[in-house]
């Protein structure tokens, strides 16, 4: 695994915590939370972490950035969707495409429950800001390893 990690940040993409058990941070207790955060931290070498479900309370927030002062949090602003298997493909896209301006993060997910409207979704959403004239940026590399 450290070897596919490497190679994911080589080519150029960005890598962050998401918690070992994709917990809920307004149902988890704050000293659960961030152990679950410091458990996946052992595997994952970044100084990003994204919530799950898009959810941290303050006392979490400011226990994480205690406990990991190198940590930056990495909100996303639209959610595909894809994850629902009770929508099309097309659904998904028109989530992103209807919800989206300039400086959003888009969530996607990479997950065998997601890739069929992941996949159709995503690439429509890139041609169609592209022509659109939007340009996609990845976090800087300082964003990515712990400090």
């Amino acid at each position: 695994m450290p070897q596919l990690f490497q190679s994911i940040l080589a080519a150029g993409h960005r890598m962050g915590n998401h918690t070992q058990h994709h917990l809920n941070g307004w149902k988890a207790v704050s000293d659960t939370y961030v152990d679950d955060i410091a458990i996946a931290s052992q595997r994952i070498d970044s100084n990003l972490f994204r919530p799950p479900y898009g959810r941290i309370s303050k006392a979490q927030g400011k226990l994480l950035l205690k406990t990991f002062p190198y940590m930056r949090i990495v909100m996303w602003s639209v959610l595909s969707g894809d994850f629902d298997t009770n929508i099309s493909g097309e659904k998904c896209l028109q989530n992103v495409l209807s919800k989206t301006k300039n400086g959003d993060v888009i969530v996607f997910h990479d997950s065998d429950k997601a890739k069929v409207r992941m996949e159709y979704a995503l690439p429509k959403v890139l041609q169609y800001f592209a022509k659109e004239g939007y340009i996609f940026k990845g976090l800087p590399m300082e964003f990515s390893a712990k400090k």
